[in-house]
């Protein structure tokens, strides 16, 4: 009877020990790389290596690193990436692409202006546009609703939220709680121009809010500063001595003079730079 459970105990600590064995990891592929895909953000995170993704029609296939490539430029675009493979800080997670240079990358926007809004913004090529005079809508290929919305707002004043600069102009960020919709309302005589983005799909939030992002560190408005305050911000600034990429925007809603604009670089914290209207 000893025996036999001597024998049961061995059994059930070599099933135990099968069973509990770390899974066996593929290689890495060596040696320099070249991946095609569509450059996204990825989460910070302790637990992760990357600050981006590259997504191709299968899912996510890698995160992306750089300390050579600035991958923001590239956010939202097929690109071709040349690097090598590192393992990431859970083995069993993507692993992670150092990008060396880039190969090539898909123009994925075009320039896009309404005369009537006095208003220039560069926008995806899979956005059609359909609207006229004070109001437009984006629509991405695919869809049926909007996902971003410009329409001017005559003779009101501009709604209460977060202040920041945008194309060198006071404005709001608001959200509309019961739509989920992110509005940003920008200040010009007469009243103010309202951006809505609308994402309706979760499989495309992704790409859809760095489209967003990109769509507004674009834009150029013009008639901004007619209004007393924006003029005398201006006035204000220039006054101070204006340098080529001082900061703007930021919860105080800091201007840009005359003749520049406020090229947002962070939209969480509403802080960019100045920069010459060329």
């Amino acid at each position: 009877m000893l025996r036999f459970l001597l024998l049961a105990s061995a059994f059930s600590l070599i099933f135990f020990t099968a069973c509990t064995k770390e899974p066996v990891l593929p290689p890495l592929l060596e040696g320099p790389q070249t991946l095609t895909g569509t450059v996204l953000p990825a989460t910070i995170s302790t637990a992760h290596r990357g600050t981006h993704l590259l997504k191709q029609a299968s899912g996510d296939v890698a995160y992306l690193e750089s300390t050579t490539v600035n991958l923001r430029e590239f956010q939202g675009r097929s690109t071709a990436l040349r690097g090598h493979f590192e393992r990431n800080i859970d083995p069993s997670d993507l692993p992670v692409l150092v990008v060396e240079s880039v190969v090539s990358s898909e123009e994925t926007v075009r320039e896009w202006s309404s005369y009537a809004l006095s208003l220039h913004a560069q926008v995806p090529t899979r956005w059609g546009i359909s609207g006229t005079g004070s109001a437009f809508a984006f629509i991405p290929v695919g869809s049926l609703s909007p996902l971003v919305r410009v329409e001017m707002i005559a003779e009101k004043p501009l709604p209460s939220g977060i202040a920041l600069s945008v194309s060198g102009g006071k404005a709001i960020r608001f959200l509309d709680e019961l739509s989920g919709e992110q509005h940003i309302a920008v200040e010009r005589a007469g009243g103010y121009l309202e951006f809505a983005f609308t994402p309706q799909r979760e499989d495309d939030l992704e790409q859809a809010r760095t489209e967003w992002l990109a769509f507004l560190r674009s834009l150029r408005i013009g008639g901004i500063g007619a209004t007393g305050s924006s003029s005398r911000a201006a006035v204000s600034s220039q006054s101070a001595g204006f340098r080529e990429g001082q900061p703007c925007g930021g919860i105080a809603g800091i201007l840009c003079p005359s003749g520049s604009y406020c090229a947002i670089t962070d939209l969480e914290q509403n802080i960019g730079v100045c920069k010459k209207i060329e």
